[in-house]
């Protein structure tokens, strides 16, 4: 069943060209100077699964900032279809109701659940968690001043 809501999610046009109505021009205007640089690939392709909602401008933001980091328009797609079938189905079908963050750490977590319960495999899990480090390495964000 979480499947086929995560489908219907992934239909819609993302990030969106506008933002919801209870979004105001203050935050809109906020968001316009977020500055991304610090979060993980992960962190910024979760905060779609985040029960928060954000300004469209938060959002591209934020997408515009993993295409910088070396994903693809289509591997972001992708990543995005993998975090929500993980992450957002240990958020919202599991009630786990995070409002400010999700990571990588947050898609094992749901990997090993899926795993424990049986609806994945053994080897399905192994291949799940190699996608969560192909995609952590892909971060080409160089060595950070904290690195070195």
């Amino acid at each position: 069943m979480w499947n086929l809501k995560a489908y219907l999610i992934l239909a819609d046009t993302y990030p969106k060209a506008r933002s919801g109505d209870c979004i105001s021009d203050e935050e809109i205007e906020r968001d316009k100077h977020i500055d991304f640089s610090k979060w993980t690939l992960w962190e910024l392709i979760c905060l779609d699964a985040i029960d928060t909602e954000h300004s469209h401008i938060y959002y591209t933001k934020a997408y515009l900032e993993a295409l910088s980091r070396g994903l693809s328009a289509s591997e972001y797609k992708r990543a995005r279809k993998f975090m929500w079938l993980t992450a957002g189905w240990l958020n919202f079908e599991l009630m786990m109701w995070d409002w400010v963050h999700l990571d990588e750490n947050d898609i094992i977590k749901a990997i090993n659940l899926q795993h424990e319960k049986g609806f994945i495999n053994a080897k399905k899990k192994q291949t799940m968690l190699d996608y969560v480090e192909k995609i952590k390495h892909l971060d080409k964000r160089g060595l950070r001043q904290t690195d070195c």
